[in-house]
């Protein structure tokens, strides 16, 4: 089990570490419902990963590659997965590296829209976040790949991806915390969060992306020469 979590790690912390999403979770933090809009978002979030997991997990097991004479196959698959992500996180770090910096322009339509969310429109958007990005179905088909390879039961591996959707979370889950715990105080440490990730956005996405992109492709390459 040890060396499931420690083969998760890598794309926990990938997926954990989403500047968009931090400052989305600070935003809803001011909306009439603070926490519990807040909430419903990260929700969202976990409700997505779990019907993902679950899709995922139902192909592997209808092609058979969670059989156990198929695990070469399965860790094959891992590895191009690894690959995969690599590219999608370089390719976006030179999306970020190349792109003109505009000082005027505009902030994106969503942030301007997400203060004004309830909670039932919050959970809508956190679930649509996850469903329309193909950088986390790659993350996530990765994720169900490796726990499969560790040959838990069906259970087994429906807990640990349950407990990998929340732990991503957690960071956000600990914003809310910190509304929640230290209501007058929170307030400037929220706010100071928010505008470091504002002004630091790009080259933050940039190291983000460049650092993980390289790890993911290095071991992708890795397992398959083995």
């Amino acid at each position: 089990m040890t060396d499931l979590w420690l083969a998760l790690l890598p794309i926990m912390l990938a997926m954990l570490i989403s500047p968009a999403r931090t400052i989305a979770v600070i935003l809803l933090l001011h909306t009439p419902k603070q926490a519990l809009t807040a909430f419903t978002y990260v929700s969202g979030l976990v409700t997505a990963m779990m019907a993902q997991g679950i899709l995922f997990g139902f192909l592997f097991s209808f092609v058979g590659l969670t059989m156990d004479e198929r695990g070469p196959e399965l860790m094959t698959v891992v590895s191009v997965m690894f690959i995969l992500v690599g590219i999608i996180m370089l390719t976006g770090a030179a999306k970020f590296i190349f792109q003109e910096e505009e000082d005027d322009k505009p902030p994106p339509a969503w942030l301007e829209k997400i203060e004004y969310l309830t909670p039932r429109a919050a959970f809508s958007t956190g679930f649509g976040w996850i469903m329309v990005s193909p950088k986390q179905w790659a993350f996530v088909l990765t994720a169900v790949a490796v726990i499969f390879t560790a040959n838990l039961t069906p259970l087994q591996s429906l807990v640990n991806y349950f407990i990998f959707s929340v732990l991503i979370q957690l960071f956000y889950l600990l914003i809310i915390g910190i509304h929640l715990l230290m209501p007058e105080r929170s307030g400037a440490i929220l706010d100071a969060l928010f505008n470091w990730i504002k002004d630091n956005f790009r080259p933050v996405v940039i190291v983000i992306f460049t650092g993980f992109g390289i790890f993911f492709l290095f071991k992708g390459i890795s397992g398959l020469i083995v």
